[in-house]
């Protein structure tokens, strides 16, 4: 079934992309919760509101949306944020049944308030 999907990322601007080559990963909390999410682990990033709504994807399923998010077509992506990338591990994407990680192999379900105990 074709649905509008809401692709989430952390967004590493210019200054803090600066600041992580002067510093290191350790300099920010969203440096530190893009490092983590790109090893499968979104839990600072989600805890501390890191991710941004970047852009909207047509498709039928996760799959379709990775393969949209990654080469397309164009016209089944809706940009919402200029500093969208490719859809990969970390980034989180919410379709009709729920919030799903892209990990290493497939999708994992997360929540957004699952981490707040931390």
């Amino acid at each position: 079934m074709v649905q509008k999907m809401k692709l989430f990322q952390i967004v590493i601007d210019k200054d803090l992309s600066d600041l992580i080559n002067k510093e290191g990963w350790d300099c920010h909390v969203k440096a530190k919760a893009k490092l983590l999410s790109m090893d499968g682990n979104p839990s600072i990033g989600i805890k501390h509101k890191c991710y941004s709504h970047v852009a909207n994807i047509i498709a039928d399923d996760l799959n379709h949306a990775f393969e949209a998010g990654n080469i397309g077509p164009a016209d089944r992506v809706e940009k919402i944020a200029p500093k969208m990338t490719s859809v990969s591990v970390g980034d989180i994407i919410e379709d009709d049944t729920g919030t799903w990680m892209c990990d290493s192999f497939g999708w994992k379900e997360v929540t957004w308030d699952q981490y707040n105990t931390l």
